[in-house]
């Protein structure tokens, strides 16, 4: 257990670091020199060519960045299906004792222990397993959802993120023809070079981060599906004892 533990941990602790890393090399790359001193242009420098679209997207890339560790820290194995819990709910309807199990699973406050607390609050209800399965199945859809929802703040930002860029790209374009109508198309280069500095720098903001965000809302997405499924067969191996009938002790542990 322990070992795991420490694999999931280190886990977490690599994708932090290859985010860093990432960054790391995104800025060595923007701040590299070409020989001379005077003419090399930083990570910061960059940014600031893509004017408030481009700070607007930086800022997003931070929620981006919160997102994806309150993701791994909330959807885990251990936070949603808690290790021993299973076995520890098990003893107890194998002894008769129903309340103290949904108890268990009420303090426990996981996704499996929710799930399973609302199954075991209608035990003596009058369709007995009916009724148990349709509670467990609301709870389990509405803590679904909340899970889900969690992602819909990256999916939404991975899709704003490249139209962002891509109104940067016109606001410079459109600052780039401004210049050359005033001129009447006799503009410098350097006249030019700001505006068209807006318009790639946004773009690339703008797709930088979009693909994280699109990644981890898929990763996350295909996460949740798994544990879900995993609590799915665990659930139907704790229960299905009262479909089964095998419910002889419950005025004893329900009392």
């Amino acid at each position: 257990m322990l070992g795991k533990r420490i694999f999931r941990i280190t886990a977490r602790q690599r994708v932090l670091l290859t985010l860093c890393l990432a960054m790391l090399c995104v800025a060595t790359a923007f701040g590299a020199e070409d020989g001379d001193q005077e003419t090399r242009i930083s990570l910061w420098s960059t940014i600031a060519a893509g004017g408030i679209i481009g700070y607007i997207i930086l800022l997003t890339s931070l929620v981006v960045l919160a997102l994806v560790v309150e993701g791994f820290i909330n959807i885990r194995h251990e936070k949603l299906i808690p290790t021993g819990l299973a076995d520890d709910v098990r003893e107890n309807l194998r002894m008769g004792e129903y309340q103290r199990a949904k108890e268990m699973c009420t303090e426990d406050d996981s996704f499996l222990g929710r799930v399973i607390a609302a199954g075991l609050n209608e035990v003596n209800s009058m369709f007995g397993f009916f009724d148990m399965q349709n509670a467990m199945q609301e709870v389990s859809e509405r803590n679904i959802s909340k899970l889900y929802r969690r992602l819909d703040y990256l999916s939404f930002i991975a899709a704003v993120a490249p139209m962002m860029g891509l109104l940067g790209t016109v606001t410079g374009m459109i600052r780039s023809f401004n210049q050359i109508a005033l001129t009447e198309g006799a503009a410098r280069p350097s006249e030019l070079a700001g505006g068209i500095s807006e318009a790639l720098v946004t773009t690339c903001l703008g797709l930088v981060v979009a693909i994280p965000a699109m990644f981890f809302a898929t990763f996350f997405r295909n996460r949740i599906d798994n544990f879900v499924a995993e609590a799915e067969i665990e659930v139907e191996r704790l229960m299905g004892r009262f479909r089964k009938g095998k419910t002889e002790n419950t005025g004893a542990g329900s009392a």
